[in-house]
């Protein structure tokens, strides 16, 4: 149950979401001609996508920022003050790099190269430092780290150097409260469970998921769930989590997307399928600024199928804004020439 969200790549054939042609600020629905549609009087959202030629596009709602063919997950964070894009990729022996690439100047420079893989990025508050979740070759577990954009060091955060067994499987960064929302698990507990539904030819049940929460190394454990859970986010005021947990019955899935109240522990059921769409299994639902929307991804019904290169294939996703105060569902970012590999909201 290691929950890297390069899940999605081994289950889809790499295809993520990418625009040929220019993208449109428009409302309505994606046409045949390969562009975007994206919708007004919402957050600036930061997107990548993958096309059927598995290139891989980044954008800034309507605008492209950079593209290349795709090398690995693509992992990236904004600094749009600075017009600066950091993202991952690797070099021809398989080995990371973190990059970053000034927007104005388009100069792209290696910060950092090694075997070590690094995903879901986000920049500190201070635009000091990048916060990854690290995997190394030698571990079965992945961490925390955070990355010193000045030393060009890394530095690990959680769980402890000498922890073998605790793994993040998901975090998050909260700008607003400078602090994190994390998932973690036990590696063993996992692979015993898959051990004893593969003997007994059963789906595996799922692992205790633990939330945890706070500032750099000083998380505290909130509560546990024995769910498949995906992914985790924050809201600005730190007071509530959603997150993404699913249900699985051989090759059928169902997701959900839940709010839990930090104080109470408590969460709730928010978003499930409906008539025009259903979540993602790692739907990333995540919130506004202002913390009364929460962006999330879907499949929509009646999604375009496509295959990539290599011949396999996955349907289309679309990102979805879901108000908190009504209760209602807009599509706000779609393209049905690609598939949607990841997003943020800007901040």
């Amino acid at each position: 149950m290691k929950k890297k969200r390069w899940i999605w790549i081994l289950a889809a054939a790499v295809l993520a979401a990418a625009v040929i042609g220019a993208v449109l600020l428009v409302k309505g629905k994606s046409g045949s001609d390969g562009k975007a549609v994206v919708s007004g009087g919402h957050d600036k959202l930061l997107v990548s996508l993958t096309d059927k030629d598995l290139m891989t596009k980044y954008y800034e709602d309507s605008r492209m920022l950079y593209e290349e063919k795709l090398s690995a997950y693509p992992a990236f964070a904004l600094d749009d003050a600075h017009q600066a894009l950091y993202f991952v990729g690797n070099n021809d022996q398989n080995e990371m790099r973190l990059y970053k690439l000034d927007l104005k100047t388009k100069k792209k420079t290696v910060l950092y190269k090694g075997s070590a893989s690094a995903d879901s990025l986000f920049l500190s508050k201070d635009l000091t430092h990048i916060y990854f979740r690290l995997g190394k070759a030698d571990e079965d577990i992945f961490r925390l780290a955070s990355f010193d954009l000045k030393t060009k060091r890394y530095q690990n955060l959680y769980p402890a150097a000498d922890e073998k067994d605790d793994s993040v499987s998901s975090f998050f960064y909260n700008r607003s409260q400078n602090d994190f929302a994390l998932l973690h698990y036990s590696v063993k507990e996992d692979y015993k469970k898959t051990d004893e539904a593969n003997e007994k030819g059963i789906d595996p049940e799922p692992t205790n998921i633990r939330f945890a929460a706070g500032a750099g190394k000083n998380l505290q454990d909130l509560t546990n769930l024995e769910q498949f859970i995906s992914d985790v986010a924050m809201s600005p005021d730190g007071k509530n989590l959603v997150f993404t947990s699913y249900t699985q019955k051989g090759t059928e899935q169902k997701a959900s997307i839940r709010l839990m109240n930090v104080k109470t522990k408590k969460d709730e059921t928010i978003i499930t399928n409906g008539k025009d769409f259903s979540p993602l299994i790692d739907a990333q639902p995540q919130f506004s600024k202002d913390g009364s929307i929460i962006y999330f991804m879907a499949e929509a019904k009646g999604a375009k199928r496509l295959k990539d290169e290599t011949g396999r294939n996955a349907k289309v996703r679309t990102i979805y804004a879901y108000h908190l105060d009504t209760k209602k569902c807009e599509k706000v970012w779609e393209n049905d020439s690609g598939i949607i590999n990841s997003f943020s909201v800007i901040q």
